[in-house]
């Protein structure tokens, strides 16, 4: 009997469970393990059969196995252990935690998956729910990182991290880093049908919807898919290439970064810069200042925060880079340049300065023009007005003291 129960309690619940502590616990396993044995089978005098049974109530299932979200496989994961004095253990799951009753917090803690954490004072219950039904917790692995299964010592881990921290990678992303981060079907025929013409210069290597339509249309049947057949379409111009290469910039970042909920915004405003160059608004304008603006905020939160050592910044990554930002700034900034001989007597006229052109004789399309041009640099209304225009020091100064940037400055101080 002392060999079974022994074995028995060796593998509590297929190896699920543990034997808990608290003192109901100790009391129903001091019952069921009473010291006095019996001599035989049929012997109940001591300790009748039933009781022995009792252990029972001291398991507990604390199994914690991480799976792969993606594969739905089981996977290999460290996790750290917090108990409620504010030690931290580290663990290596799948495993048997400690009694949760003694936890302040679980958490997974593996550089090669995103973080996840049970704490006590918010979703606690979902650790025990978790335990106690399917003892999987789900975890998304980071872009370009493969479980110890696939990948054991992490040499292709380490490839794939240098790509990611490489922030020059992005200005010269090339289809097979895109599909080497992901495994996404959406974002595969989305690279294969938008960005393949990178390499070629052409709409695709075989046959594409627009020609596919186009032989509908003219009574053609569609060839075979074993037969290669190349467009009818006219290669991509200079400004076409730069969008399909800001379009493959703009996916190589948010593949490897993992946001692809930010792949729409990008789109948006490499969109916006598209339309800017034949019919600029000020409402594109604004959305572009407010990108800046949030980033700009965001980036002075992240230099302000107090960091400690060993412990991760609480300030998350924006889902569009300060790199990203600038260059959209530098490149509305370059269309609007190219207008600056059609607006410049109506800037002056704007500032109070003498001109020989009214804004309200302008056409439609030049007022556009100026309004978005007067709202990107922030130029105010009559500010130069009396200033001493013979005198261009005094004007200068003038300029520079009306509180704009530097950049609203020197384009104010060129259109003089």
């Amino acid at each position: 009997m002392a060999v079974h129960m022994a074995l028995g309690l060796l593998h509590l619940c297929g190896g699920r469970g543990s034997l808990g502590t608290s003192p109901a616990q100790v009391a129903a396993l001091l019952t069921s393990l009473h010291p006095h044995f019996p001599t035989h089978t049929n012997d109940n005098r001591y300790h009748l059969q039933a009781f022995r049974h009792l252990y029972v109530l001291a398991v507990e299932e604390r199994l914690i196995l991480p799976r792969d979200v993606n594969t739905g496989r089981l996977c290999l994961a460290h996790i750290q252990v917090v108990d409620l004095a504010g030690a931290v253990k580290e663990m290596k799951a799948p495993c048997i935690l400690p009694e949760l009753r003694t936890l302040k917090e679980v958490r997974v803690h593996e550089p090669r998956y995103w973080p996840r954490a049970f704490t006590r004072e918010t979703n606690w219950e979902q650790l025990e729910a978790l335990l106690a039904n399917t003892w999987c917790v789900d975890i998304k692995p980071r872009a370009g990182c493969l479980s110890y299964l696939d990948d054991p010592q992490g040499f292709q881990t380490i490839l794939a991290q240098t790509l990611t921290l490489d922030k020059t990678n992005v200005w010269s992303a090339t289809l097979e880093n895109i599909e080497l981060f992901t495994s996404d079907e959406k974002v595969r025929s989305f690279t294969k049908h938008y960005l393949s013409s990178l390499k070629d210069s052409k709409v695709g290597a075989n046959i594409c919807p627009d020609c596919m339509v186009l032989d509908k249309k003219r009574g053609k049947k569609v060839r075979s898919e074993g037969v290669v057949k190349e467009c009818q379409c006219r290669k991509y111009g200079r400004e076409e290439l730069e969008f399909v290469q800001g379009l493959s910039m703009a996916t190589y970042e948010c593949v490897v970064k993992d946001i692809l909920c930010a792949l729409p915004v990008w789109t948006t405003f490499l969109k916006i810069l598209k339309t800017m160059k034949t019919d600029p608004s000020a409402y594109h304008i604004w959305q572009i200042k407010l990108l800046l603006s949030q980033i700009e905020n965001h980036n002075k939160r992240y230099q302000n925060e107090m960091k400690i050592d060993g412990e991760e910044s609480t300030q998350t990554e924006p889902l569009i880079s300060n790199e990203f930002t600038l260059a959209i700034s530098q490149k509305v900034g370059d269309i609007l340049d190219g207008f600056e001989a059609k607006i410049q007597p109506f800037v002056r006229k704007y500032l109070g300065l003498p001109s020989s052109r009214r804004v309200n004789q302008a056409d439609d399309l030049v007022k556009k023009i100026l309004s978005a041009y007067l709202v990107f640099y922030d130029i105010p209304k009559g500010a130069l007005r009396g200033a001493n225009v013979e005198n261009s020091l005094s004007l200068l100064l003038e300029v520079e003291s009306l509180g704009l940037s530097v950049t609203s400055v020197s384009k104010v101080e060129a259109l003089l």
